[in-house]
Formats: structure tokens, C-alpha cells, sequence
């Protein structure tokens, strides 16, 4: 039973939504949002990785654009192609970079090629860019052959890398002499985000590399090896193996977008004008130029735009940046081995089921409410945490998942708790609301694990019972008995629930109640006792109405009550079917109050109650030691006490009167019967009334003086009726 209880929850809060990942992972939905969600965690999270010292960049911005606008070779865009050598040129005055690379590709012919030639053939370590498409008709061009074999790379034909229908190599003897060749295209995601990169891009299967793997081999010898599923680059001892996706791309590590904007980048015409400055003869110590030669030193330059009317814009995951800033970016990735690693989806659905696995048990099997209360503050706790822990390892754990199914089945799962608690919720208060006070009842419903369950606490139990009601009943009429029935218990249990009673149950004329249940009170004998008292009052308030309106019969009018009161551990709680419950009290101390109720009948007194009762609330409440008995099925003896009124009602007389039966009863205790019976003969002479709890024990010492008792008698009447 316990387990179909549970296979609803599981069903909502994790099979659904596993469902839904399912279809989602498998036509493939998920990919965008992954990635556009985990842009969103890695701005929250510090960085963990600088932007590669070895990266700078001359910058033909709009700066150069406009302080040359007027220049008859430099006024317009593109640039006459003999500006190139000059900036490469200048970089080489001092000590020449690693590798330059072109970010700017020479496709078409020019006027000028020659002057790209000679820096091809003069200035060493250069690399052109070359740009691949799909589409349109594939027209060979002179030289291509030539190059494609030069500058290709060996690999095996069943990479992964991206390939492409047509190539554009640098034009004619530019492309043929160039030292180098790289490819600048770069792969945008469905989004238009820019995030991955590739080393390598195929055409004819053959490879060609990109732009961020010519930086990485800076000019020198590589090896390239792809074995089992695995890309891997050698150099100079420097091993980088690049975490592939399926379509050949790797997630790029974006920095931050404060170190985008600081790359050292280097404004063309500041070139320009230092070496002007420098021909001139202007400036005797070249480090003070305006872009002195030797900041090129051993760095891998990149030539590249951003001015506007270049058009070389791309989205990044910090918005739109150049493009040559986004190639920088994967350069510095692979020098570096800042790659990031997605993996697989079916990791972040696992993790995801098991957190949902884990809702099941807190929201389901857990009775502990804290626990409910942060459940989704420790689901998403645990999903951040684990995110961040892996991207410090530059591992990327697909995120949709989370975001999608958590909700859900956060939202399912509460609201079928929400209908199953309502529903006992409404049932508990169907039964709460007739026994006891409505704001009770809402303190109660607040914790409903403990109200089902119940348990063993301190309590006071509480009996009512009607003096000679079989009498009554006879005498009238089934209407008339009714409605007396009705008056009287409709009376008795508003007061009773007005100080935080609860009904346990009706028993004809008898009211059962318990105090401190189900809501724990300490204040519960208290509440019993001023209960009581004012039950008194109100049984004379209907007496007398009923005399006024001679209503009912005159031994209905006399009514009088009896009330037992004793407080201890006892076990409450909800006890029945699931249809029909109710709740309840049992154990000695419950069983010990109904014995004093009857016994009450014996001493003539209204409110019998037990010395723990006298013992936790003397100091309101006054009450008068009546005797020591021993009720029917216990063997240890109970000191009894009647609960005579509040202590600030207390007359003279009152306190005389008990003084004087004190007195007796110590008297009844050595033996001394005559002078007890004296005793107790003056207490009713002192209330003026007689006493019948004094008549009672002047029968009994008359009984013990004619009988005397054995030895060993300790004073303690044993009842023999309950």
C-alpha cells in the first residue's frame, strides 16, 4: 500500500518530466537553450582564466578610418594592400613577433599584390587568410591546386571537422607565396551567438587550419592526431587535446567582457604615425613613440577591424564585439587550453532525475515540514553548485534540463500535496471543527504529520456526568428530553471549547473532554479547572431560567452535575477508519479521571479531582483535601481533592470549615474515631449546611470503631465500584 501511495508523486514528478526531456534531447531543442542558459551562469560566476598574455592586435578601427579619411591611398575602404607590409614591416623594427596573422582576406586582385608578395618573400612569418562557403557555382581558379596541396594538413577523411563546397585562397602569387594560410570563418550557433570554434575546417577532404590553431603553432611545426573519438595537437612538447563536439566545434572559454575590451590592441594609424615620426627623424628613443616597436616582441599579432564600415561584427555571449576580438578570443583559448568541454546531455537529465527522485522523498516520504519548506532552495543549491564545481574543471553540464523539468515537477508535486493534505485537511476538520474551538482547529491543521500520528504527552482528561439522569428521563417526554439534552450540552461544551477543550466524545448525558490535545498546552490543568468552575455557574444560570419558565420537571430543574478531573501521560490521537474517526484519549490517567467522577457522588461534592491536579494549580485555584482511596483496578491509593472555587472567592468559613475537617481526618488517621467523629460532626455546623463528605467519613469511623481495622492499616479506602 505504502508503495502504490507513492507511485502518483513519482509518476508527476518524475516520469513526466523525464518524458519531456526525452522528446526534447531527441529532436534535438535543447542544444540552443543549454548553451543560451549557461551563458547566463558563467556572467555569474568569477573567472577562472586570464586572456592569454602571447595576443595583440593591430587594429585598423575608426580611429585610422578617420584620421586618414583624406589620404589619397588610405581614404577609403578598403586600404591599398601596400599599407600591409608597412604595418607588418614596423612590428619587425626591433624584434620580430612569433607569427603575424591576417585577419583580412585578399581574395580578389589588386594593383598592390606585389607589395604582399615581397613582405610574403621578405618578412617571414606571416599567415593570409583564406575563406570558405556553401553555395553558388564552383569555379576553379588559377593556382588553387597549388595551394590547397601547400597548405593543407594530413588527417584522416572521417573527422568531424565542418566542410565546406567552395574556397577562396588569397589571389594568384599572394596565396602561392604566402608562408602561411589560416581560415578565418567562424560558426555561429542557431541563436547567431558565437561560442564555438574549430581548429580545423575540410574542403575536398582535405584540412585546412583556423586562424586559432595558426596561432598556436605561432609559425612552428605541429602534429595533429585524430585517434578513437579524440583530437589531439603537438608542439614544441605542448599537448592539447580539444574537447570535440559531434559537429566538430569546441565551446570556447569568452573571458570576461572587461578583458575583451582590454586585448592590447593597437591602432593602425598609431602605427602609422610612429613610423612617420621615426622616418623623420622626430623621436630619437623609439620606446617613446606613440606605439613603440618593441611591444611586438615575441607576440603573436593579428591583424585585424573594427570600424564600422569594415562590417566585421559578430555576436558573442557579451554581445556584439569584432570579429578579429572573437578570433583573439579562440586563439588565446587553444594557447592557452581554455577549452570547455559540453557534456553530454544525458548527465545533466541524470542529475536532474535524481534531484527530482530526491523531491519525491522530501515532499512525499519526509515528515519533517523544514525539510519541504527548502527543498527547492537545496534543489538549486545542489544544481549551482554542481555547475560551478564542473566549470572550474571546464566542464559544461547541460542546463535545460534543470530549468525545465524543476519547475515542473516542483509545481506538480506541490500541488498534488497540496490536494492530498487539503483533502485530509478538510476531512480532520470536518471531525476538529465539533470538538473543539474553530482557531484551535486552524493551530492543529498547521501540522498535520503530528495531528495524524498523535502520541503520548501530558494532558488532562476530563468527565461530566449527570447526577440521576436515568431519572429525569423517565419523567419526560422524548421531544422535552431532547431538547434539555441539547440546552445543556450546547452550554457545557461552548464553555469547554472556549478554553481550549477538546470534545472527545458525547456519552449520553456525559461529557468527555481533554485538555492540552491536539494542540499541546502546559496550561492545560488550569484550563480544566476553570472549565469546570464555570460549568458550575452556568448549570445554575439554566436552573434558574428553567424555574423562571417552569420548564421541564422539577427534578430536571435540580439538575446537578459531577466532574472528574486528573491530569497526566496519555496517548491521543486519531483513532477509527478512515471514514469514521475520531479523536481520542487513553491510558491510567484518562481511566482515573472517570473513576473520579463517580466517586464524586459519594462526597457530595461537584469537581472531584486528583492531586496532580491540586499540585499544578494551588495557586489559582483552591481546593479541599477530601480523602485518601484507592480506585478499582489500581493498587496504588490517590489523594483527592474537590476543587472549591477560585483562591480570591475564598470566604473565612470556608477556610474554617476544612480546617476543622482536617483535623477529623487526622484524628480518622491515628485511630481516634470518637474524636474524629467529633470533628467532622462541627464541619457541617460551621458551613451551616450539612456536609456530606463529613457525614460519609463519621459513618465509616463508626463502621472502624465497632470493626477495628488490622494492623497496618494505612487509612486508604478501596472502592469497589468504578
Amino acid at each position: 500500500m505504502k508503495q502504490k501511495k507513492y507511485l502518483l508523486p513519482f509518476f508527476l514528478m518524475v516520469l513526466i518530466p523525464g518524458a519531456i526531456l526525452g522528446l526534447l534531447s531527441l529532436f534535438g531543442l535543447s542544444n540552443t537553450l543549454n548553451r543560451k542558459l549557461s551563458d547566463s551562469l558563467f556572467h555569474l560566476f568569477p573567472p577562472h582564466h586570464q586572456f592569454s598574455k602571447d595576443i595583440i592586435i593591430i587594429d585598423i578601427d575608426e580611429q585610422s578610418i578617420a584620421k586618414y579619411a583624406d589620404h589619397p591611398e588610405l581614404g577609403q575602404w578598403p586600404w591599398k594592400r601596400h599599407i600591409y607590409p608597412t604595418l607588418i614591416g614596423y612590428t619587425k623594427l626591433i624584434s620580430p613577433p612569433k607569427v603575424t596573422i591576417i585577419d583580412i582576406m585578399f581574395t580578389e586582385r589588386s594593383d598592390y599584390d606585389d607589395a604582399l608578395v615581397a613582405a610574403n618573400l621578405n618578412l617571414g612569418e606571416i599567415s593570409h587568410a583564406a575563406n570558405f562557403r556553401d553555395g553558388g557555382i564552383v569555379v576553379p581558379r588559377k593556382g588553387e591546386e597549388i595551394i590547397s596541396e601547400k597548405f593543407s594538413v594530413p588527417l584522416p577523411t572521417d573527422t568531424p571537422f565542418p566542410r565546406y563546397e567552395n574556397v577562396a585562397f588569397p589571389i594568384g602569387q599572394v596565396g602561392e607565396t604566402a608562408p602561411m594560410i589560416h581560415v578565418v570563418n567562424v560558426i555561429a550557433d542557431s541563436d547567431g551567438i558565437l561560442r564555438r570554434f574549430t581548429p580545423f575546417i575540410r574542403w575536398k577532404d582535405k584540412h585546412f587550419p583556423t586562424l586559432a590553431l595558426q596561432a598556436f603553432a605561432s609559425g612552428e611545426s605541429y602534429e595533429s592526431e585524430w585517434k578513437e573519438g579524440r583530437f589531439r595537437i603537438h608542439k614544441d612538447g605542448v599537448e592539447r587535446e580539444i574537447p570535440l563536439g559531434k559537429d566538430g566545434l569546441v565551446r570556447a572559454y569568452f573571458y570576461t567582457e572587461a578583458e575583451l575590451r582590454n586585448i592590447p590592441r593597437y591602432s593602425a594609424a598609431g602605427i602609422i604615425e610612429s613610423l612617420n615620426e621615426l622616418n623623420a627623424n622626430e623621436v630619437e628613443d623609439p620606446e617613446k613613440l606613440l606605439v613603440p616597436p618593441s611591444v611586438f616582441e615575441n607576440k603573436i599579432v593579428l591583424i585585424g577591424t573594427s570600424a564600422a564600415s569594415t562590417h566585421d561584427d559578430v555576436v558573442t555571449p557579451h554581445g556584439l564585439f569584432p570579429g578579429v576580438i572573437a578570433q583573439a578570443v579562440f586563439a588565446s583559448n587553444l594557447i592557452e587550453g581554455h577549452m570547455l568541454r559540453e557534456l553530454p546531455e544525458i548527465w545533466g537529465i541524470a542529475f536532474t532525475l535524481f534531484i527530482l527522485v530526491i523531491g519525491v522523498v522530501i515532499l512525499f516520504v519526509n515528515q519533517i515540514h523544514f525539510l519541504r519548506n527548502i527543498y527547492p532552495i537545496f534543489a538549486i543549491s545542489m544544481f549551482v553548485g554542481l555547475f560551478y564545481f564542473l566549470y572550474r574543471l571546464d566542464l559544461v553540464l547541460a542546463t535545460s534540463s534543470f530549468i525545465i523539468a524543476f519547475p515542473l515537477s516542483y509545481l506538480m508535486g506541490f500541488a498534488y500535496l497540496t490536494y492530498t493534505e487539503g483533502k485530509e485537511k478538510r476531512k480532520f476538520n470536518n471531525i476538529l471543527r465539533n470538538l473543539v474551538d474553530p482557531g484551535v482547529v486552524s493551530e492543529a491543521l498547521e501540522d498535520m504529520d503530528t495531528l495524524k500520528k498523535g502520541g503520548e504527552w501530558e494532558i488532562t482528561a476530563f468527565f461530566s456526568d449527570v447526577a440521576g439522569f436515568s431519572s429525569i428521563s423517565e419523567e419526560l417526554s422524548a421531544s422535552d428530553l431532547a431538547r434539555l439534552l441539547n440546552e445543556y450540552l450546547s452550554a457545557m461544551t461552548k464553555i469547554l471549547k472556549s478554553n481550549s477543550g477538546t470534545l472527545d466524545k458525547y456519552i449520553g448525558d456525559a461529557i468527555v473532554g481533554i485538555f492540552g490535545a491536539p494542540i499541546q498546552n502546559k496550561e492545560h490543568p488550569r484550563l480544566a479547572c476553570k472549565t469546570a468552575l464555570e460549568m458550575v455557574s452556568e448549570l445554575e444560570v439554566l436552573r434558574a431560567g428553567w424555574k423562571e419558565k417552569m420548564d421541564y420537571t422539577e427534578t430536571a430543574r435540580e439538575m446537578a452535575f459531577r466532574i472528574g478531573l486528573n491530569c497526566g501521560p496519555a496517548k491521543v490521537g486519531f483513532m477509527g477508519t478512515d471514514s469514521l474517526a475520531s479523536y481520542t484519549m487513553m491510558g491510567d490517567t484518562v481511566n482515573l479521571a472517570a473513576r473520579l467522577e463517580a466517586a464524586a457522588k459519594d462526597y457530595g461534592v461537584s469537581i472531584l479531582v486528583s492531586e496532580s491536579i491540586e499540585t499544578a494549580c494551588k495557586g489559582e485555584f483552591h481546593f479541599r483535601f477530601l480523602d485518601w482511596i484507592r480506585v478499582k483496578g489500581k493498587e496504588a491509593p490517590v489523594k483527592i481533592y474537590s476543587l472549591v472555587s477560585f483562591v480570591s472567592e475564598l470566604t473565612p468559613i470556608i477556610l474554617e470549615a476544612e480546617q476543622k475537617y482536617e483535623e477529623g481526618f487526622q484524628f480518622y488517621l491515628n485511630r481516634e474515631w470518637e474524636k474524629a467523629i467529633s470533628s467532622f460532626e462541627k464541619v457541617s455546623e460551621i458551613y451551616g449546611t450539612p456536609d456530606v463528605t463529613s457525614k460519609l467519613l463519621i459513618k465509616r469511623c463508626q463502621a472502624l470503631f465497632k470493626n477495628p481495622p488490622a494492623v497496618g492499616w494505612d487509612g486508604v479506602f478501596t472502592r469497589t465500584s468504578k
